[in-house]
């Protein structure tokens, strides 16, 4: 039985799994009933059609999503079971309902969105303004309340003074209720407004509130009078309606940015005033963040005017009398007398003269002297203070230092500073030639130098400069010791010798190229070239005028043109003419090649008498001999025989009686021979070789 069951479930899941629908979302539609315009309170109807293709059978359940203003969040979703059809309904259709509407359809894992439709509902609820009072004092509350209940959505709330919005809020509930604090007597207007999705409405109802005037505004009164003299007791009143003097409020006495007193209960500030006191005063009152004010002017007169320091003489030089005087110039005549002011006169807030009637001060300018001076004139509980002066001695200046700034070049400009270690500014300085001032210069503080331009056209011309300086017309002026520094020489005409002479340069021996700087000042840096190169040889520098370059053991590989340069702190390279010198064969060379020649003509000599020694005998007679050679034997084949091996006969041809035409010719000493030659079949050929042929 269990087994027949079992057999009859799967049996039945197997069919359904067979019956299961195959489908295809093929569009999907949004309409918008009536229109997608409408009225305000218009019931609106979104329809959403789809069209699906399918197999037949069981078809899974349509979900139908409707979304706004492309927001992720699904504004209304229903499922329903093979619907093609959906609607979603907005009745009494408001602002809020406008916007970009769009709806989908999702079948299993299949999804179709349909185009998208814009809405708008036109027209808003003018707001209702309400407020609990229409008349009310400065500073008073007033609860207003703005409505658009009908409305949906969150509306942006705002209330207006007139043309100035005093207040806003943002409320979904239609409505919002505030406290408005109206200041300020006049009819006030309030109305209000709402925003909603960027739609404004139009204003509510005007609603007029009178505003009465807070008659706290106090009366500032002065005892005995606006106008005073210094040392008067002045008393300032700032009365205020009795009827206020029990309320909540506060009053201030006020002179520019200073509150004289902070909280006046009993209306009433008392003082001894001074000259400084002279200004506008105000009474403040306040309540219900409501502010009245009342101003006037106190004048008061000077008792005496404020004191003057002063210091004489100006730019008191150490060691000199000075005076230090504390005067007031303006008195009350009818209140004092000059003589009843004491006047105390003080250096670095220390007392050095107590009150006196002449106030002045007598002492010797010093360092002891120096500081800040003050004083003060006193009479009847009344100090007024002078304004503080900084008093310091001048020193006279020291004997000035003359001194070059940088180097001496003869023949080019130079500077020359001229300074004093001590000395008050300003200080003038004149430069002097031999008894005679050149130039002048003031100079006002301490980087502020007396630099003088200079030239000398000889060494001993840098000792006819001084300068002097003075910074005070009661003191002679302070002469320098001569200017004292080194003077450069700068190198100009550079030479340049070689020993031995260029002539008498043999091979082997040392070469000294010695480079001349003239009178040129050391230390002096020396260059030899040879020509044809950049690069020196040597470079030296010494502190004498002249150096030399050796070139040790030379050969012929060292002849050639050199030359060298020369130069100091004071010049640009110079350079010397060049000199070319030819390097000589050594004596002893010579003498080995003359040797050698000698013994190779002696040997000559003795092979010529061993050759004539092997001649054949001859004729003594006197007639003239002439040699002939037997050619070489060439054989049967007609080769050439060597010569080593050829035996060579000479022959001694007598011809007697010789024809004095046909005697050899002779080129100095030397006799010219023909060749006897002897040629094969014992034919003899005598040949004559002269100038003049054959004969």
């Amino acid at each position: 039985m269990q087994a027949t069951r079992t057999c009859l479930l799967l049996l039945f899941l197997f069919t359904c799994r067979e019956t299961q629908s195959e489908f295809v979302i093929k569009n999907v539609t949004l309409f918008v009933h009536p229109a997608k315009e409408v009225e305000r309170g218009t019931n609106l109807t979104l329809t959403c059609n789809a069209q699906v293709s399918h197999t037949g059978g069981h078809l899974p359940q349509y979900t139908y999503n409707f979304y706004k203003d492309f927001k992720p969040k699904e504004l209304h979703t229903q499922k329903t079971h093979a619907v093609e059809q959906m609607n979603f309904s907005i009745p009494d259709a408001r602002a809020f309902d406008s916007g970009t509407y769009q709806c989908e359809l999702v079948i299993d894992q299949q999804k179709e969105n349909s185009q998208t439709a814009d809405v708008k509902v036109k027209g808003l609820q003018v707001p209702e303004l309400i407020v609990d009072k229409q008349r009310v004092s400065e500073g008073e509350r007033v609860s207003a309340t703005c409505r658009a209940e009908e409305e949906k959505g969150s509306l942006l709330f705002s209330f207006k003074d007139g043309t100035k919005e005093v207040y806003r809020q943002s409320s979904e509930s239609g409505h919002v209720q505030t406290l408005l604090q109206l200041r300020y007597a006049r009819i006030a207007r309030l109305s209000c407004s709402y925003v909603i999705d960027r739609l404004e409405s139009n204003v509510s109802n005007v609603v007029t509130v009178e505003v009465q005037e807070l008659d706290i505004r106090p009366n500032i009164t002065f005892q005995p009078s606006t106008e005073v003299i210094e040392g008067d007791t002045v008393q300032i009143f700032c009365p205020v309606d009795s009827k206020f003097q029990n309320s909540t409020f506060s009053l201030w006495l006020i002179k520019g940015r200073d509150i004289l007193k902070p909280d006046m209960k009993n209306s009433h500030y008392s003082k001894v005033v001074q000259a400084a006191d002279t200004g506008e005063y105000e009474c403040s009152t306040k309540m219900n963040s409501i502010t009245k004010t009342d101003a006037q002017n106190l004048t008061v007169k000077e008792l005496f005017s404020k004191p003057v320091l002063t210091i004489t003489p100006v730019g008191v030089f150490e060691g000199q009398p000075f005076n230090v005087i504390c005067k007031s110039s303006n008195f009350e005549s009818k209140r004092i007398r000059q003589d009843e002011v004491k006047y105390s006169i003080y250096r670095n807030e220390h007392l050095v003269t107590p009150g006196a009637f002449d106030g002045g001060y007598r002492d010797i300018a010093g360092t002891h002297t120096d500081g800040n001076y003050t004083c003060n004139a006193q009479t009847k509980n009344i100090i007024k203070w002078s304004q503080l002066q900084i008093f310091k001695a001048k020193t006279l200046v020291s004997r000035p230092v003359i001194e070059v700034v940088d180097k001496v070049v003869l023949g080019h400009p130079f500077k020359i500073h001229c300074r004093s270690e001590k000395g008050s500014f300003p200080i003038n300085y004149t430069l002097i030639r031999n008894h005679k001032p050149l130039n002048h210069y003031l100079s006002l503080h301490k980087d502020d130098q007396a630099v003088f331009s200079a030239d000398i056209t000889t060494k001993d011309e840098i000792h006819a400069y001084k300068c002097k300086a003075w910074n005070s017309q009661n003191s002679p002026p302070l002469m320098s010791e001569a200017l004292s520094a080194p003077v450069i020489v700068p190198v100009k005409k550079v030479s340049l010798q070689v020993l031995p002479r260029p002539d008498q340069v043999i091979e082997g021996t040392d070469v000294f190229l010695i480079c001349n700087a003239g009178n040129g000042t050391p230390p002096i840096s020396f260059n030899w070239y040879r020509l044809g190169s950049n690069m020196p040889l040597k470079s030296k520098t010494v502190q004498v005028n002249n150096s030399a370059h050796n070139l040790s053991a030379v050969s012929s590989e060292d002849s050639g043109t050199y030359y060298c340069e020369a130069f100091n702190n004071g010049s640009a390279q110079s350079q010397s003419d060049k000199v070319t010198f030819t390097v000589r064969m050594a004596h002893w060379k010579i003498g080995v090649i003359a040797a050698v020649c000698l013994l190779f003509l002696a040997l000559s000599v003795v092979v010529l008498i061993k050759y004539r020694s092997k001649r054949v005998g001859v004729d003594r007679s006197g007639e003239a001999g002439v040699w002939s050679r037997r050619p070489p034997d060439t054989g049967d084949s007609g080769d050439v025989v060597d010569m080593e091996e050829a035996n060579v006969e000479y022959t001694e041809v007598l011809h007697p009686q010789a024809d004095p035409t046909r005697v050899p010719l002779k080129k100095g000493t030397d006799t010219v021979y023909s060749e006897l030659q002897t040629l094969p079949q014992g034919e003899v050929h005598d040949y004559w070789t002269d100038r003049n042929g054959p004969d």
